[in-house]
């Protein structure tokens, strides 16, 4: 694991071992999220998919889902 400063708390902790999702997504969590946000997403994104009837299989809700993750985890697309 690398250590990363979060974009969410702002301290500089662990990050995650690989991109957890495709593409430009998975590559912003890596680089500017710590394992401990990351995880406290999951919980928060299960209840998304609860609440909201979403079905990450399907494009529209999958989009949904990333860009609450980019807000919740205050991703920022880098340059």
């Amino acid at each position: 694991m690398t250590e990363v400063t979060c974009s969410r708390c702002g301290s500089t902790a662990s990050g995650l071992d690989a991109e957890p999702l495709p593409g430009e997504p998975g590559r912003l969590v890596l680089r500017q999220a710590c394992a401990s946000c990351w995880s406290e997403w999951l919980g928060e994104q299960v209840k998304l998919i609860n609440e909201l009837r979403l079905n990450p299989a399907r494009p529209e809700h999958y989009d949904r889902l990333v860009a609450e993750m980019t807000t919740w985890l205050n991703l920022q697309r880098e340059e």
